[in-house]
């Protein structure tokens, strides 16, 4: 008698968190996994699959195909092993899989994980909100203004903070932006420090504490600075990407936060 094969058992709130974490697109070819009915366009429907990235009814071939591979989780018939794909994809990998395909699925899962290890950390860390007044006074700044900027002091160079994981590009903007703000950054915090609002200290305080538990997280300097930014924009309501990189940038140079003591 044929062994009986196990059936996946995936609950509906497992299925809108699985669809949320790949925000709706297949993973793979990038097709909207939302459709609407063409006859009646407010009604979204799912068209995904939930598939398991290692086989839950492995057979013989896929048993060998993945015997050195790594698995995300013990338990195969879990939330952790998981991924929504559309049903064309999920259909090719059931039955054609390789090795490339699964380490790929794999990678993707890993990249979900890691992002909500951090969404977790930002409901446990605050940032004082009085930020926001400071990135407000970053969009009222001339053109005069910003080309009269000038360092008071001889800044410790933005490379000398830095590791290769930061990479060229964040480095240059980093130091464009230190050069430019800093010192009107500096100024408008402590603007607001005569009016008994935000504090420089326990701004950094936060800022370091949070770098510290990314760091601990396993998180390279370049996801750090870029998980930064989201956290300003999340606990402030910054909408404006460059504003939460201005300020970042600026605490980078003004908390040491990248620097070889800053996590010890």
């Amino acid at each position: 008698m044929a062994e009986k094969l196990r059936r996946a058992q995936v609950n509906e709130t497992v299925k809108m968190s699985l669809l949320s974490e790949v925000q709706s697109k297949c993973p793979l070819c990038r097709k909207s996994l939302i459709k609407r009915k063409a006859s009646d366009t407010k009604v979204p429907v799912r068209v995904f699959d939930v598939a398991h990235i290692y086989p839950l009814n492995a057979t013989e071939r896929e048993i060998v195909l993945l015997k050195d591979e790594e698995r995300l989780c013990d338990d195969i018939d879990s939330e952790c092993n998981f991924i929504a794909l559309c049903k064309e994809c999920h259909k090719m990998y059931d039955t054609k899989k390789t090795v490339e395909e699964y380490r790929q699925l794999v990678e993707i899962k890993k990249a979900i994980n890691k992002i909500r290890v951090l969404t977790e950390t930002w409901d446990t860390q605050t940032l004082h909100k009085d930020i926001s007044i400071v990135a407000e006074r970053l969009g009222q700044l001339s053109k005069e203004e910003l080309n009269d900027s000038k360092l008071s002091y001889d800044a410790l160079k933005v490379s000398d903070k830095t590791d290769e994981t930061f990479g060229p590009i964040n480095e240059m903007k980093v130091s464009m932006f230190v050069v430019t703000y800093f010192a009107h950054i500096k100024e408008s915090l402590k603007r607001l420090e005569i009016q008994r609002k935000a504090s420089s200290i326990f701004i950094c305080s936060q800022i370091r504490s949070y770098y510290s538990l990314l760091v601990m997280e396993g998180f390279n300097q370049s996801d750090i600075f870029e998980q930064m930014c989201e956290w300003f924009m999340v606990n402030t309501g910054i909408k404006e990407r460059t504003k939460a990189e201005v300020l970042v940038s600026y605490f980078i140079q003004h908390c040491e936060i990248f620097s070889d003591d800053s996590s010890k």
